[in-house]
């Protein structure tokens, strides 16, 4: 077990590194510092199987780790909200309606939003949202469609999806999908 001093003096050499990390790759300060929380806590927990001239290295490693962790159950709720469900019990619709309850989104605010973000969209980018969303297309289809490879087409879906997000936030972007009506 770690003592306290010597917890707070590795947390004092690294913490900022680590933070820094974290948020340069979420791009959000409160996941930032929940995934720089959990390294330290999982730091306190291994230190006596460590030597000191690569603790810097493994706290960069489990942030990393931790990091990816992040994106995938952010990536697992997103899919849940927008094309599943989420337990036996309650379905996806079900989580949005109470969102919605919850933040009393009206439908005129969600059709304004709704509109301002597909307006920022290229009419390239438009015909590609509409094939992925609406049409369900898969990236085979996708690139036959549009003669394109589908390395191509993953790209462009990607810069689609981070695009959509930079003007939504992630559960807007959620309702967004389940409620277009093209």
């Amino acid at each position: 077990m770690i003592s306290a001093e010597r917890a707070a003096e590795i947390a004092g050499l690294y913490y900022d590194d680590v933070y820094h990390l974290c948020l340069s790759r979420l791009k959000n300060e409160a996941d930032a510092a929940d995934v720089t929380q959990e390294v330290f806590l999982f730091f306190q927990d291994k230190y006596s199987e460590l030597e000191d001239n690569f603790i810097k290295s493994w706290l960069f490693s489990v942030a990393n780790n931790k990091i990816k962790e992040q994106f995938r159950h952010i990536a697992k709720r997103e899919k849940e909200l927008i094309f599943g469900t989420v337990s036996e019990t309650q379905t996806s619709t079900d989580i949005l309606y109470e969102m919605e309850e919850d933040n009393k989104i009206t439908d005129e605010e969600l059709e304004e939003k709704k509109q301002t973000i597909l307006s920022s969209l290229t009419e390239k980018e438009l015909e590609l949202f509409e094939m992925v969303y609406t049409k369900h297309l898969e990236y085979a289809e996708l690139a036959k469609a549009l003669d394109i490879s589908e390395h191509a087409v993953r790209s462009r879906v990607y810069r689609l999806r981070v695009k959509i997000k930079e003007r939504a936030s992630f559960m807007f972007m959620a309702l967004l999908l389940l409620t277009m009506k093209l």
